[in-house]
């Protein structure tokens, strides 16, 4: 697990906040999936964090959920279908389930989620199959003890995932007021925290968890700046 993500988990979901809200969803699926189980997951890098447990008994869900914690990225798992959905919760969220594959479902009444189709399509999704391809010629090349060929794809990747960076960067610069943008700074806070990328977010994201979270994070790394700077 990577080592900055525990830290990170234990302020974003220690209980900061008391306060909560009914975050209302509703999931649309047939009659035939009414009793199967819903598995609601937050998403960091590499971690998924089981967050609510529900059976379809009906098609309206009301969810308690810390205030300052949505909108936010979630994965939904339905039991008995295949795939899975990545989607930006928040209240009033509709999911029409796709009834063969849950990544097929059609997500509506979100205003973050077309931001977060906008990213995961023409961003992460293209990258995703580029580094699978990239991995595949690194196996080959590893099996026939090919070193040109090994040290041509494992360049090719860490082009790709350098071109992925600072694509995001870009999307951040462009959607400064939006949820998505906050959730990627996030998971991508590293790679970030010296572009001065975090003080050009639109000051509506404040009351998000995250918000203050890498906002406190940002005053620490500016404080050691200075201090390494003096000595």
């Amino acid at each position: 697990m990577n080592k900055y993500l525990i830290p990170l988990l234990f302020l974003l979901f220690s209980p900061v906040s008391t306060f909560s809200q009914n975050v209302k969803i509703q999931i649309v699926a047939p009659k035939e999936f009414m009793g199967r189980k819903a598995i609601l997951l937050t998403r960091e890098k590499g971690f998924a964090a089981i967050v609510h447990s529900i059976k379809l008994n009906s098609d309206i869900f009301n969810l308690q959920i810390a205030n300052d914690l949505v909108p936010d990225l979630y994965q939904l798992h339905i039991s008995q279908v295949k795939g899975s959905l990545l989607f930006f919760l928040e209240s009033g969220t509709k999911i029409q389930l796709d009834t063969t594959d849950v990544s097929k479902s059609i997500v509506t009444n979100s205003k973050s989620n077309p931001e977060w189709k906008l990213f995961e399509d023409s961003l992460q999704k293209p990258y995703d199959q580029r580094i699978n391809d990239y991995s595949q010629g690194e196996k080959r090349a590893r099996k026939e003890r090919n070193a040109d060929s090994l040290n041509y794809w494992v360049d090719k990747q860490a082009i790709e995932k350098e071109d992925l960076v600072r694509k995001t960067g870009e999307y951040i610069a462009g959607h400064l007021d939006s949820y998505v943008s906050l959730y990627l700074m996030k998971i991508n806070w590293y790679a970030f925290k010296n572009d001065k990328l975090f003080e050009k977010l639109d000051k509506s994201l404040a009351v998000h968890r995250t918000y203050k979270f890498l906002e406190e994070k940002n005053r620490k790394a500016d404080k050691t700046g200075a201090l390494g700077h003096n000595l």
